[in-house]
């Protein structure tokens, strides 16, 4: 990374975590950022789509389930190993910190190589709900930044490779499957 992108992802994490924290917008940052509270949303989300939107609908539960089988164990086990970049909690005196310090290295943020790579998804099969689904995609991944996790650069490069992988994954089982043949 060149100096001044150091220099000005360093500054954009200083920005975020040493600004205002209001403890309502720290409560809603930490709901935000554990995936384990939307777990019951998914499930219902799951089953209605399974139920109520036929061959598009299970293209979509497909697509998701694959992207999240390649994109999660390429970022854990492959790219952060590559990168090896230690998370700002582990390197700046961090007073907002809302959370304990994970081990694991920092670039890129596998929430955000996750998420995005679901919205993408989304937004490929059911393009009404793109500024829905990034929307949240962006909520994810400013919570990451805010909580003390990342730095903003973890979070857009782990959005770049998410939106990769979720359209790759839209793409190729549409070009190999049944599914091509949706209106």
């Amino acid at each position: 990374m060149t100096i001044t992108l150091q220099h000005l992802d360093f500054s954009l994490y200083h920005l975020i975590l040493f600004g205002p924290h209001p403890d309502w917008l720290n409560k809603a940052m930490l709901f935000i950022t554990n995936p384990q509270n939307f777990f019951l949303g998914i499930l219902v989300a799951v089953g209605f789509v399974w139920a109520k939107f036929g061959l598009r609908g299970k293209l979509l539960l497909a697509s998701s389930l694959i992207s999240i089988l390649i994109s999660d164990p390429l970022n854990s086990q492959i790219l952060k190993s590559l990168f090896q970049r230690s998370r700002p909690c582990h390197l700046v005196n961090t007073p907002n910190l809302l959370t304990g310090c994970s081990d694991s290295y920092s670039f890129p943020s596998s929430h955000a190589v996750n998420i995005f790579a679901e919205a993408t998804v989304l937004s490929l099969i059911y393009p009404r709900t793109a500024p829905f689904a990034y929307a949240f995609a962006a909520l994810v991944g400013y919570s990451r930044v805010y909580v003390g996790y990342h730095y903003p650069f973890d979070v857009i490069g782990g959005a770049i490779i998410g939106i990769l992988v979720g359209g790759a994954v839209v793409v190729i089982i549409e070009r190999l499957s049944v599914f091509r043949r949706l209106p």
